[in-house]
């Protein structure tokens, strides 16, 4: 598995352990992609999934999809020709929301010792890729500071504080 990857599985996984903790008091589950299902059977035939977990909270539908960088200066909207957060992914964030619940794309600045994490929602996502993404191939952290909810940091071992953004967001 190349760097890359393993950091957006690390970022997974401390979600993951967010989504487990005592105080969070939520039904969750990982929704499994291609990646996962490939570890079992040789040719892995999967459809386009909608996020990475999907999670319910005093009686409320949250989608999460996790993003993740190394890159400290900006978030790259794109990785060659590929979008850093598909089409589709941000289509189910808006149609859960249509439905009552909230999608959101969580985005990791990966910096030892001081990881940060801010959740975009999908009209954010939408402007930054129809909008932003017009003039520019990445998105500069400081506009994620000034627009988008930063996640407190627990530590050992590290994950999230959802139970003070699903209540934000309630």
């Amino acid at each position: 598995m190349d760097k890359m990857k393993s950091t957006g599985k690390n970022f997974e996984a401390e979600i993951r352990r967010s989504l487990q903790d005592k105080r969070m008091k939520c039904f969750w589950f990982r929704i499994q992609d291609t990646n996962d299902v490939s570890r079992f059977v040789k040719q892995a035939i999967a459809e386009k999934q909608p996020g990475d977990f999907m999670a319910v909270y005093r009686g409320k539908p949250y989608l999460i999809e996790c993003k993740t960088t190394r890159n400290l200066t900006a978030f790259p909207l794109y990785y060659g020709a590929t979008r850093s957060v598909p089409k589709h992914q941000v289509s189910a964030s808006k149609n859960i929301e249509r439905n009552g619940g909230v999608g959101m794309i969580l985005i990791r600045r990966e910096e030892p010792r001081n990881k940060r994490c801010f959740a975009l929602l999908p009209s954010q996502a939408k402007y930054l890729y129809s909008e932003y993404g017009k003039k520019r191939k990445s998105v500069p952290w400081s506009w994620f500071e000034e627009n988008c909810t930063e996640l407190d940091r627990l530590a050992k071992p590290v994950r999230w504080n959802l139970t003070k953004l699903f209540n934000d967001l309630i």
